[in-house]
């Protein structure tokens, strides 16, 4: 059977998840290529952050291009279900998208089979010729990778009733995700297999909690007998094995769905409503889809609104108006006038100083 490893590794690929905090956990090795962590280490976790140099911080061997060890003590946290989300959302149509979008988070010892062990090396001479090595593993793994991807985008449309899918829509998603399974109903059944559990044992706890004196260990667990969590291990050698198991922990967690977001389109799991209708995946300018989403909802409502659209009409006939004019300056300074007004009257209206109806009484009377 296999141990998880005790200290640093610098091979393999490594997840487990906790419910509780919704966040999933991962240990691989990485090429610190535009990559940076942030380190929580009073929480024994950290986070990786995508940067626009080669190297952040400069490697001690001039030009080199190191393999940062992994450990299972300090591993990577995202949120519960993110290497799926991030799979389903990737863009794999090009080596530099294909990597900001998804390889930079989870590097390439899932690919190992499209590129020969001699290659994997610990450190590279150059920029140059790491990423020579990693387009040749993209390049190679294409067919697979953008495959894998199309089953599993088509297994969780199935499951969760996405993209107009409306198969057995009012089934429960474990239901339709088991049976799926089982009738071979997609392709995703294929990546059930070789997959192995590494079941969590007290003795690997030592390295984080063996410090502790006897008596202070045994009141804190006196207080909360599940202050040592004991939680277990998948590991696999293929990408698709451990996204098949990250699948399978969402779907077994019916308080956690997967959805569309209807601003950017992309497949996001809710962070807090289940109904939540926008996500909060990062984008290019910072602002999250929820944010845009809402002003868009919001802007949409306020071009329901009777007074607004009258407004808006009586807005474009004395537009009109001063423009066929010519060079009649009551006629526009009138305009300006009513202009400045009626803005002030909806800005009122906005921040809740007139109702509604006043507002749509005195469109009325002054358009």
């Amino acid at each position: 059977m296999r141990k998880l490893p005790q200290y640093s590794f610098n091979e393999g690929f490594y997840i487990w998840f906790d419910i509780n905090s919704k966040e999933e956990y991962y240990s691989t090795p990485l090429y610190m290529y535009k990559t940076d962590f942030n380190d929580d280490l009073s929480n024994y976790k950290r986070v990786i952050i995508q940067e626009k140099d080669f190297y952040k911080k400069k490697p001690s061997k001039k030009n080199s291009a190191p393999k940062h060890p992994a450990t299972i003590l300090y591993p990577f946290a995202e949120q519960f279900g993110r290497l799926l989300i991030n799979l389903l959302n990737a863009d794999f149509s090009n080596f530099d998208k294909a990597y900001n979008t998804f390889f930079y988070l989870y590097g390439f010892e899932l690919l190992r089979e499209y590129v020969p062990d001699k290659e994997l090396i610990y450190t590279y001479k150059s920029e140059e010729e790491l990423t020579k090595i990693m387009k040749r593993v993209y390049e190679d793994s294409y067919g697979y990778v953008s495959d894998m991807q199309y089953n599993f985008r088509k297994c969780v449309d199935f499951v969760y009733n996405l993209n107009g899918n409306e198969e057995l829509k009012n089934s429960k998603p474990s239901s339709k995700f088991i049976a799926s399974l089982v009738t071979h109903h997609n392709d995703v059944y294929s990546y059930s297999s070789d997959i192995e559990v590494i079941l969590d044992t007290y003795s690997d706890k030592y390295l984080k909690y063996g410090n502790q004196p006897l008596n202070k260990l045994t009141e804190e667990l006196d207080q909360d007998d599940s202050f040592i969590p004991m939680t277990n291990v998948y590991t696999s050698e293929k990408l698709s094995n451990i996204v098949f198991v990250v699948l399978e922990q969402i779907v077994k967690n019916s308080n956690l769905p997967i959805k569309k977001c209807q601003y950017c389109d992309r497949y996001f799991i809710p962070a807090v409503r289940q109904d939540e209708l926008y996500c909060d995946l990062p984008n290019e300018d910072g602002k999250s889809c929820r944010e845009k989403g809402a002003k868009q909802t919001y802007k949409q409502n306020l071009e329901k609104i009777p007074a607004l659209l009258e407004y808006r009409k009586a807005y474009q006939k004395k537009f009109m108006e001063v423009a066929r004019s010519g060079n009649n300056k009551k006629l526009k300074n009138d305009f300006d006038s009513w202009k400045k007004i009626a803005q002030g009257k909806i800005k009122e209206f906005k921040q809740g100083k007139v109702t509604e109806d006043e507002l749509y009484k005195w469109m009325m009377e002054n358009k």
